[in-house]
Formats: structure tokens, sequence, C-alpha cells
């Protein structure tokens, strides 16, 4: 299982294709919400740990905090960053002195943000360096949906194929948000499974639980169309759903009894 961590939607880029459509005004997650990520990540024992933003390295003070406290549960941790953090020598530094794993996108929308000097020290920089060809479509949401709404090939996630078992390289994977919700870790269904806030212990079994109800409910009640390509009417829009022990909501309202969808579904 792979836990994430939201540590603030503030980025110094405005990149075009942003999922959390981050901007350059202040946030930060709170302690609160690190006090109760870190009790999830104490009963959950994840194999990888991700700290992303917007621009997690604007707090590095809270993601130095972070890391440390983390270690002791997990090892493998790595923080999703658009690479700036390179030309500060003294911040570089303070990066270089987590001993985690960095990963810097590549794509057209970043690249359109970078200087020649930010592109020499990425490519140079021997971080991990995730890139997509300049052809190649980014996932519907946020800032890039107006652009990629008609998207339809399959993405393959685990909520809507309904695996989890350990061949299926992209399933368990959660991430907490800045007011607690535990969402699935997905572009493009706002699926809230749990809360921190709420909720004592938020188990990875939990998770999975809510995770299949959430995907029994949307085979049956909202992925339908004539052509049976549900990726092009659930992932090319921004859904808000949460499910709770009674119930599953969206946009707050109750639409379904989460009862009537935990036997898996064939």
């Amino acid at each position: 299982m792979v836990l994430a961590l939201m540590v603030t939607e503030q980025c110094n880029f405005h990149c075009g294709h942003c999922m959390v459509n981050s901007s350059h005004e202040y946030s930060c997650v709170s302690e609160e919400i690190i006090e109760r990520f870190l009790h999830t990540l104490r009963i959950g024992h994840p194999d990888e740990v991700y700290l992303l933003g917007g621009e997690p390295l604007l707090h590095i003070d809270v993601v130095e905090k972070l890391t440390a406290q983390i270690k002791p549960y997990c090892r493998n941790i790595m923080i999703f960053t658009n690479g700036t953090f390179l030309l500060n020598s003294h911040l570089k530094q303070k990066v270089d002195d987590l001993g985690v794993s960095i990963r810097i996108s590549d794509d057209r929308f970043h690249r359109a943000q970078w200087s020649q000097k930010l592109e020499q020290a990425i490519l140079t920089s021997g971080c991990l360096i995730a890139r997509k060809e300049a052809d190649e479509d980014m996932i519907p949401v946020g800032r890039a949906y107006e652009e990629f709404k008609h998207l339809t090939y399959h993405m393959g996630c685990s909520l809507l194929t309904g695996r989890y078992d350990e061949s299926y390289p992209n399933g368990h994977r959660y991430m907490v948000m800045l007011n607690g919700d535990v969402n699935l870790y997905c572009a493009t269904i706002e699926g809230a499974l749990a809360n921190v806030l709420e909720e004592k212990d938020v188990t990875y079994d939990l998770l999975v639980e809510r995770e299949k109800i959430l995907h029994n409910y949307l085979m049956q009640e909202v992925i339908r169309c004539e052509e049976d390509m549900y990726m092009a009417v659930m992932c090319n829009r921004c859904s808000r759903y949460k499910v709770t022990a009674r119930h599953i909501l969206y946009e707050g309202r109750i639409v379904a009894d989460t009862d009537d969808y935990r036997i898996s579904r064939s």
C-alpha cells in the first residue's frame, strides 16, 4: 500500500493541467492532520509514503519534520516536486539531507514553466524524472478538464477494474487531504473513503472495503452508456463521492446505502 499526504495546495508554478488547481495562495497541512496521518501510518504499515502538493518543498521545515517522523514506520518516502528547489543551494542541501526519493515531472505543462537554468538543473539532478511525451494526453481533471474532457482510453485503476491483487501495480494507494479526507489516489474520482479526524482508526482493510463499495456502486448506478465506454462517462468528469459506514454520498447528498453494495458484483 502507498499512503500519500498532501502537504499543501500552494505552488510557485501555475501549470495548465494541475489536478488540484494549485495556486500561489498560502496553504499548509495542519498539525492535527499530521498527527492523525502518522497514526494511520503506524497502524497501516504502508510500503511507501508520498509527500505531495502543490509544491511541498515550499514548506521545507514541515517536510523535514514529517520525514523524520515517518522513517521509523516506513523508510520508502518519495517527494513529488516541480524541481525549483534545485536553484537554491541552501534548500537543495536540506532536501539532499532528507535521504528520500525525489520525483520531478517532465511534461509539456511543467516545461512551459522552466527557465533554461532550471531545465539544466533538473536534467542533471539525478532525481527520478517522470516524463510524458509531448503528444501524450494528460488526466482530464482540474485545470486540464476543459482541454481533455473527451478522453476515452482506459487507464486501468483499481476503482474501475475492481482488482486488488498484488499483480496490479497501481492498487492500494490512498491520500490524506488537507481537510483530513482519505481519498483514492486518483486524479479523476474524488472519492473520500474516510476522514482521519472523524474516525479513530483508518485501516487499510477499511479503505479497501469502502473502495470496493464505491466500485460496486459506480459499476451498477453510474457507469452505463451504449458503447460501454465507462471511462468516457466516469473519468472525464470530476466527481465528489464520500463513503461512510452507512451511506454513499455525492456532493453531500445520500445516493445509496452501503449495505446494498458490499457484495462484490461480477
